[in-house]
């Protein structure tokens, strides 16, 4: 009798134990279906960001006589229909300048020109784009040199402006600019003389706030930029001093004094 108690005390023991790794093992079934369903869910999320900003950028020549301009071109947009929008769009801005001097100079007139780009940001939501150009139309007093910008919206192809950028341009942003790292090609020592050239031409803050405001298409000279930290803005100099002259606000600062609106 003492051996069957044993026995069967041995064999609920088993029968315990079994219920109990069964129960435990259960568990760690749904719990390792857990992780199968999260893992399965995961890359979906990493592709679809991966989609939306997996696009590289390509250089194209324009090269006619004496001129050679070089712009970019978007390949590998998702949608490849917003890409040739988008494309075209680049292309008519890069060239017409070019187009419109060729087409416009006299018989007897020789006109050179250089031109070439600088991806300035470059991500999922904003391209942007400066282009720097050399110029010279024989015969004439001097070359030149342009400066322009190209800002596109990449989700929607709509170009993108100044007040596109900054939510409201009044006297405090007025302030930031004026006091903006100066990231031109003159050396530092001339730093002072850029500033008077670029923000002298307008008596009152009122009028460069006008002239900031109403600087869609490059009116007035002035064109925007983004880089990953920074505003740049481009301000008309004298041609002695490069004919443009650039000017580059922290986004920190921009933030601090409610004026962003991209990043």
């Amino acid at each position: 009798m003492k051996m069957n108690k044993k026995l069967i005390g041995k064999a609920l023991l088993v029968i315990f134990t079994l219920i109990l790794s069964a129960c435990n093992g259960g568990e760690r079934a749904d719990i390792e279906e857990d992780k199968v369903e999260e893992n399965k869910s995961q890359p979906v999320v990493v592709e679809q960001k991966l989609v939306q900003s997996e696009y590289q950028l390509v250089t194209e020549t324009y090269s006619r006589e004496n001129v050679k301009v070089e712009y970019p071109q978007i390949v590998y947009l998702k949608d490849e229909g917003k890409q040739q929008e988008i494309n075209e769009f680049i292309k008519k801005e890069a060239l017409a300048h070019f187009l419109e001097t060729m087409q416009s100079i006299e018989p007897d007139q020789k006109y050179e020109a250089d031109g070439e780009y600088e991806v300035k940001l470059k991500n999922d939501k904003i391209l942007s784009i400066a282009y720097k150009s050399y110029n010279n139309i024989s015969p004439s007093a001097h070359p030149y040199h342009l400066f322009s910008t190209t800002n596109i919206d990449v989700n929607t192809g709509k170009k993108l402006f100044l007040t596109d950028f900054v939510s409201t341009i009044d006297k405090e942003f007025i302030n930031l600019i004026k006091t903006a790292k100066y990231v031109g090609e003159i050396e530092s020592e001339f730093e002072q003389q850029i500033r008077e050239q670029a923000f002298g031409l307008y008596d009152s803050d009122e009028k460069l706030i006008s002239a900031l405001s109403s600087s869609k298409e490059g009116v007035n000279g002035i064109y925007a930029y983004a880089t990953e930290n920074t505003l740049g803005i481009s301000m008309p100099v004298a041609h002695v001093a490069g004919g443009h002259a650039e000017f580059e606000i922290d986004i920190s600062e921009l933030k601090e004094a409610g004026h962003v609106d991209w990043n």
